[in-house]
């Protein structure tokens, strides 16, 4: 018998190796201490103590037998060679380095027993890479399954480094605990042509592989005639789509498109194609088409294209101080003459060293009779025309910031980089235009040129391409109605905005009514058939019929009927509170109201669980760059998809504590 932990008599010691391979002739034998049957492990399995292990293995003095028993953890194969695949995938390992014997050798020391868990050949590697996301890919499809709103795609292509094109289809939704999620859920190569229908080709296997068929969201994506052709297409294989109203522009890609109007014109479409196709000599003569902003990026280009010259800028800068009485020494930044950012990052940093530029035109010497540099210096007009590009520029950098974050992230949830924030900024964008458009306006009638030419008609420019957008957006009800279902705002953010036009407020009321309805019946019809399925399969009782029998919601009722407001109805007439204009989390505070407003709060899972823009794809293109270089540029397209697609889960922390799947990868003999 046993007294607490120490054995107060005699007793039988069972061997479990011995007993499981039937080895009777050692298993069993009567002992009054473990000793016995410490001496068995050793002489017969050579299991050593874990104080005698953690000595000669690791040099580690346990300070307590129960410190030294924790030193021997169970070890399964699987959730080791999974880890193993995990690290090579999450550190873009090359895998001929990681079969390599030196690598082997390295995991090895010490511990030769784990040679045979290891790849000795870099397409074993692969093979389990593309084992490893089929293991993985029912979790995902059923966490996609039990989502509580509907399933968001943002979508895309890319150009890799050996010029292989891609397609990233990325899901955002609101999993079954109310958590929004962001995932990458497929990768295909993209091997035809760049039509509307050869896209739909690709991203059609992906909504099949998730039977997301019954669950379609939104779709983000830009401005391309294409996207809308895709759409289409894809129309004729799923009944529920609808091209037009589930379609929502990605508002980094208006924005781009209204800035670079603000900083080149009108034609900077024709203009940049003049600049791809350039030769050598050409793109200066371009670049002084563009006013100050092209003057800026000749005189930049010009210091940054010589070693001698830089070092001759960074001298005038170790003598002045910057704008705001600061030292700095550095590089004058050019832009890329395709992204607009660059060249409010040009700008700012010119503005800055503003007086070490001015000190170097000064001091400049021509090193040959040809001095056309000097028609690039910058003058005081110069000067005061790039700080009006820059002051306007500003909230359409902040923006872009702003909008590009993750709807999903921690304490966020909702509040920033969702698509509720399209319509309000563009909103606040134009507001910033209109205002310098109105003292253009008053120039014009009192003939007053106080504004620069170029800088004036930028802004007309950008006025006009932002209008063009902000028109598209009444094709889709999702951006008026997510104002709408933003506690803090509601619809009477647009009474208050949109005073002016009151036939506009009319129009998006009735609009969104109608959006409600359609939505709400399909809702309650679908829990209708839920019910339906669930009654057939636990029919009442007599006890149930008898019971409710004397309920009385099948009475007639007496007196006039009394009309049910929807709860659209109800929420429409609301005024924010103070508490709810103070909400910074609308898909949250949605989450914790399912139960008071149950359509209603589907809706806004729907709405606020989709991203303003396509930068999660962005994203997974520059994570690409990583895996795609030039010693990795031989990858199958298969183990291309699934290393970005198990990278992109990994990093998300989706499988912690999710089990491995065992049996899952074969071992050599």
């Amino acid at each position: 018998m046993a007294a607490g932990w120490f054995p107060a008599s005699a007793f039988d010691c069972l061997c479990a190796d011995c007993h499981t391979k039937k080895r009777y002739f050692s298993q069993l034998f009567a002992a009054e201490s473990t000793t016995a049957a410490i001496q068995h492990l050793v002489e017969f399995h050579k299991v050593k103590r874990p104080s005698v292990l953690a000595n000669e293995d690791d040099g580690i003095e346990p300070n307590s037998t129960a410190e030294a028993f924790q030193l021997v953890m169970p070890f399964n194969e699987d959730e080791y060679k999974q880890k193993l695949i995990d690290w090579v995938i999450k550190l873009r390992l090359s895998y001929r380095e990681v079969a390599d014997k030196a690598t082997s050798e390295l995991l090895t020391y010490g511990k030769p027993s784990l040679a045979r868990l290891l790849p000795t050949h870099h397409s074993t590697l692969s093979q389990w890479v593309k084992d490893s996301l089929a293991a993985r890919l029912p979790f995902i499809i059923g966490l996609v399954q039990s989502a509580l709103s509907n399933i968001n795609l943002s979508i895309d292509g890319w150009r890799a480094h050996n010029r292989r094109e891609y397609v990233a289809v990325c899901a955002h939704f609101v999993d079954g605990h109310g958590h929004p999620r962001t995932l990458l859920l497929g990768f295909p190569r993209r091997h035809g042509g760049h039509t509307g229908d050869d896209l739909a080709a690709l991203v059609k296997p992906v909504i099949l592989q998730y039977s997301i068929g019954e669950k379609f969201g939104s779709f983000v994506m830009d401005n391309a005639a294409d996207n809308g052709k895709c759409l289409e297409a894809l129309q004729r294989s799923f009944a529920s789509i609808d091209p037009e109203a589930d379609r929502i522009r990605c508002i980094g890609h208006i924005i781009n498109l209204v800035v670079k109007a603000l900083l080149f014109g009108e034609g900077v479409g024709a203009w940049e194609k003049k600049l791809i196709q350039a030769s050598e000599e050409q793109p200066a003569a371009l670049w002084s088409l563009k006013g100050v902003i092209g003057k800026l990026h000749n005189l930049v280009s010009y210091i940054n294209r010589n070693d001698a010259r830089r070092e001759v800028s960074r001298a005038r800068m170790r003598v002045t101080k910057t704008s705001d009485g600061k030292l700095f020494v550095g590089v004058l930044l050019k832009d890329g003459g395709i992204r607009w950012n660059a060249t409010y990052y040009m700008v700012e940093r010119a503005l800055k060293c503003r007086p070490a530029i001015d000190l170097y035109q000064a001091q400049w010497k021509c090193s040959d009779k040809n001095d056309k540099h000097r028609n690039d210096f910058l003058t005081e007009a110069d000067w005061h025309e790039l700080e009006l590009f820059y002051t306007l520029l500003q909230p359409f950098e902040q923006l872009t910031k702003r909008l590009q974050g993750r709807a999903d992230g921690e304490g966020n949830e909702g509040g920033q980089g969702s698509v509720w924030q399209v319509l309000y900024a563009m909103d606040f964008l134009l507001t910033k235009l209109e205002s310098v458009k109105e003292e253009i306006d008053i120039m014009d009638v009192d003939g007053d040129c106080a504004l620069p030419p170029y800088y004036s008609c930028g802004v007309l420019a950008a006025w006009s391409k932002i209008n063009t957008y902000y028109e598209l957006t009444d094709q889709s009800p999702i951006y008026r109605m997510a104002i709408a279902l933003h506690p803090a705002y509601q619809f009477e953010y647009f009474r208050e905005k949109w005073w002016k036009r009151e036939e506009w407020i009319k129009t998006a009321e009735k609009e969104l009514t109608v959006y409600y309805d359609r939505f709400a019946a399909i809702t309650v019809a679908s829990e209708n058939v839920d019910q339906a399925e669930t009654s057939r399969s636990s029919s009442p009782t007599i006890d149930d019929e008898f019971d409710a029998w004397g309920h009385t919601t099948d009475r007639p009722h007496r007196g006039k009927r009394r009309k049910v407001e929807t709860e659209w109805e109800m929420w429409i007439k609301q005024v924010p509170s103070k508490e709810d204009m103070n909400v910074k989390n609308p898909l949250a505070w949605w989450v914790d109201r399912r139960h008071v407003w149950p359509v209603h709060s589907k809706l806004a899972l729907n709405i606020f669980s989709a991203p303003a823009m396509s930068a999660e794809p962005e994203r997974v293109f520059s994570d690409g760059s990583e895996l795609i270089t030039d010693k990795r540029n031989g990858l199958g397209d298969d183990t291309v998809e699934a290393e970005m697609i198990q990278k992109n889960w990994i990093t998300s922390e989706i499988f912690r504590g999710v089990a491995i799947p065992q049996g899952l990868y074969k071992l050599p003999n």
